[in-house]
Order: C-alpha cells, then structure tokens, then sequence
C-alpha cells in the first residue's frame, strides 16, 4: 500500500465523516450544502477545494449517527469519540496497529441553521512515510437538493 492509496483512504473517510451537516443547538436545515475545505498538507498550502452535498431531513434528526462508524471500524480503533455541546460538535478518532496508524480532531461549529464552520486535523502513519493534514471547512446551504 503506497501513501497516495493511504491518502485516499484519509480522504473518503474525510468524505464520509463530513458529507452530511451535523445539527446542534442552531438546528440546521436540510437540503442541498456548499463545502469549502482550506489549509495544508504536509505543511503545505493546498489549492481549496469545492463539493456539494445533499442531507436529508432523515439525516438531519440524528446527526451523530450519520457520523458513526460501522462498528468493524470503532472495534479496530483504540477511540472514537463524538460530542455535542451547544453550537459544537467535536470528533476524535484514533486507529492504527503495528504498520499504520491514523488520527482525526476535528470541531465544527455552527453559526447559523444555513451556515457552519469547522476545522480538521489528521495525521496518518503508514510503512515509515507520515501525512499531516491542517483543513478548515466552511459549508453553506445553497438550495433544495436535486431529486
């Protein structure tokens, strides 16, 4: 397995994790979210990134288990945590065994029920080569979701 299928691997997760708006005290509202990811790789500037997404009313009543892992996958982790407390939510993970390891923080914080903003931090250890990720997310609702 080289570093770029490991990064792959980050992003999807990254993907999953973050695909659908969490709600908390601010209720947000479903329908159709504009992503806008920033930050650093490896301590260096990546190009922004844009990706939209849609959350159902469904989603939206149960953020927190949109946002859990298979139970395979917190088994294999030494923790996975989700918090909300107010207009925050908080994620942890930590994985790994002998030849890889990856660990994920991130915050979001919503600001209005169209409008949140967060930060993700990940570092992920594989066969001696390491990736740090530094991003920070800013999703807007932009519409109704395409049926």
């Amino acid at each position: 397995m080289t570093l770029r299928i490991v990064f792959m691997a980050w992003a999807l997760l990254c993907g999953l994790i973050f695909a659908h708006p969490a709600r908390a005290a601010v209720e947000l509202q479903p329908g159709l979210w504009e992503d806008t990811e920033t930050g650093s790789e490896n301590g260096k500037p990546v190009k922004p990134t844009v990706s939209s997404s849609c959350m159902t009313p469904e989603e939206a009543k149960n953020p927190e288990q949109a946002m859990a892992a298979p139970k395979e996958a917190k088994e294999q982790c030494k923790s996975y945590d989700i918090k909300r407390v107010g207009d925050t939510l908080t994620f942890r993970m930590e994985c790994g065994a002998k030849e890889f390891s990856m660990n994920i923080a991130a915050t979001m914080i919503f600001l209005t029920p169209q409008h949140y903003t967060g930060t993700i931090k990940s570092e992920i250890s594989f066969g001696g080569q390491k990736l740090t990720s530094d991003k920070k997310l800013d999703s807007k609702r932009i519409g109704e979701c395409k049926k």
